[in-house]
């Protein structure tokens, strides 16, 4: 009886610090807004990550052994993604390479995987390899990202035979792709495909992974075919059924018009709706800034468009504390405090919200943890606007609707208008679960939530569904983000996909500030000793990190935390 043999090879561990680096960088850099005057202030500093390698694979080398023609598959695998799968097919055999589906699905590994060889039968022709690795993400074919628990792990097996030439090729294998995370954000292009709210009024992000070599035609693809699941009841769709690329290429040149051809369906749209999809089909190919795009059928440009407001929601860098008893701004180094907000004397200020610009907003407080209340002002007293055991820190979102409700979840939010009067937002995903944190994303449309059970806690993201006047009624079944973090007290949105989390993941010891993106990889910012609170606009750049006694900081160039001011505490931004 012959015995199987494995040898095993074992290849170096890459960091994955690469994608991370490359989720933080990007379109958000362009938003951040750093003090440039006053003395120079405490910082604390972290190394900055290596840039990624570039990926090239070689055709298969004469006489190559089965671990060698594995490896040489895995690196053609990843090229093929940015360029073709002519090298990767050269691996297979000739039946199993007009079989094999390369894009149905992507397992990104934090590292070249591990190979175990079964070369028991090589006197027969035939060979298996397997390939074990953790898995740090993985892609769907419409590109969808979703995370995975860290220590998750795959095994991949390769069936081996010899060619009639004597050459060892792959004959069988699953279909879809293995990529290292490096070669992953060398080949694969993070974009924000859009759909408009339901009011036409914002366009909201849907974030997706495409192979570089031809991105711009997946966008315009997935774009016709709609949002993720989640999503699906908090935005529209504009595009006629049944329209879609009339020919499967769109190429958008460095600069200037991008034509997209489409079909004859696309001709039913009415003038408005054919705006808007023009200004979805600008944002989804644009980054960070639109495209201008030109709508053809059958070559010839379809009729004059609407001019339309939908654009991407943005949080106004407006940022707030509290210093002593008095809601303030922040002007650089220093604060000023906001006439229209009368000191919060005698009420016992917990947490801050607003939205709009903070010279004229209403402010709302928490007031211990039973009660949020208006901010008093010159002419006006306080107004109860909810009452009840342990709310969460309140969230306002662009229909000035107040987001709250108890942190012990029956399985609903509570909405209230500025004049008290308060609604149930059904969430039955929440029930049981006790609610740390959330907080409504800029354009209305989604909401993000930290919560716990006896197992942990989870980051979860959201659809808010609305019914008249922008009246919120139901939360969407969710998506899980951050699936690293195992413990967190804080949410708020960093950019249009990026969630800011303020918790601790294995082996940290304090809180530390999470970037968790809504379709990709966890990253963390640098430390700050005694953080306790978190605000952000949007963009990296904007985030302000409070302490425990009194500093507050901010997100600095080259990785810093620089203070900006002393004795204040609950930055707030609007939101």
């Amino acid at each position: 009886m012959n015995r199987t043999r494995f040898t095993r090879h074992r290849s170096r561990r890459a960091a994955l610090a690469v994608l991370a680096a490359a989720l933080v960088a990007g379109p958000v850099a362009a938003c951040a807004s750093i003090p440039t005057s006053g003395a120079v202030m405490d910082g604390e500093t972290v190394l900055s990550q290596r840039g990624p390698v570039f990926v090239r694979a070689d055709a298969p080398r004469e006489d190559a052994l089965p671990e060698q023609i594995v490896r040489g598959f895995l690196t053609a695998q990843a090229e093929g993604a940015s360029g073709s799968f002519d090298v990767a097919t050269q691996y297979l055999t000739p039946e199993t390479a007009t079989t094999w589906s390369p894009l149905a699905q992507v397992a990104v590994l934090a590292a070249e995987p591990e190979l175990e060889v079964d070369d028991s039968r090589a006197e027969e022709g035939v060979a298996t390899v397997r390939a074990t690795a953790d898995v740090v993400g993985t892609v769907d074919a419409h590109g969808v990202y979703t995370e995975e628990v860290p220590g998750t792990t795959t095994d991949l097996v390769y069936g081996l035979v010899r060619d009639d030439e004597g050459q060892w090729r792959v004959d069988t294998t699953d279909d879809g792709l293995a990529v290292s995370a490096t070669n992953f954000v060398q080949t694969y292009r993070a974009t924000d495909l859009y759909f408009p709210t339901p009011d036409r009024r914002y366009l909201v992000p849907d974030a997706r992974w495409f192979p570089s070599r031809n991105w711009q035609t997946l966008a315009v693809r997935e774009t016709l075919v709609g949002p993720v699941p989640w999503l699906a009841g908090s935005v529209t769709t504009v595009a006629p059924e049944g329209t879609a690329l009339s020919i499967d290429s769109v190429t958008a040149p460095p600069s200037g018009l991008v034509e997209v051809p489409l079909t004859d369906a696309v001709s039913g749209t009415s003038a408005e709706d054919r705006a808007v999809l023009v200004a979805q089909l600008g944002a989804s190919l644009g980054n960070p800034s639109p495209r201008e795009v030109q709508i053809t059928v059958e070559g010839v440009p379809l009729g004059a468009v609407d001019e339309t407001t939908a654009r991407p929601a943005t949080t106004p860098n407006d940022p707030v504390v509290l210093a002593g008893d008095q809601v303030t701004s922040i002007v650089g180094r220093s604060t000023q405090p906001l006439e229209s907000v009368a000191p919060l004397t005698g009420l016992q200020p917990t947490a801050l919200a607003f939205t709009g610009s903070s010279s004229d907003a209403t402010f709302v407080v928490r007031d211990g943890s039973r009660r949020l209340v208006t901010a008093p002002t010159a002419d006006a007293e306080p107004v109860l606007l909810m009452d009840g055991e342990n709310l969460l820190a309140p969230s306002v979102d662009r229909f000035d609707l107040v987001w709250s409700g108890p942190q012990e979840q029956p399985g609903s939010l509570r909405v209230a208008d500025l004049e008290g009067a308060v609604t149930e937002v059904a969430a039955p995903w929440l029930a049981g679960r006790t609610v740390m944190s959330l907080r409504v994303a800029p354009d209305g449309a989604r909401i993000a939530v930290v919560s716990a059970t006896g197992t942990g806690v989870q980051v979860h993201v959201a659809g808010i569904l609305r019914g008249e006047e922008g009246l919120p009624t139901e939360l969407s079944e969710p998506v899980r983000v951050g699936q690293p973090i195992v413990a967190a007290t804080q949410v708020v949105w960093v950019d249009r996909t990026t969630l800011g989390v303020l918790g601790r993941s294995s082996g940290d010891t304090a809180p530390v500030v999470h970037l968790v993106p809504v379709g990709g990889p966890t990253s963390k910012a640098s430390p700050l000793e005694d953080a306790v609170s978190l605000a952000s606009g949007t963009g990296i750049g904007t985030m302000l990190l409070g302490t425990s006694e009194g500093s507050l900081y901010a997100a600095g160039s080259a990785s810093l935390w620089t203070r900006v001011a002393t004795e204040v505490r609950l930055p707030t931004y609007p939101g």
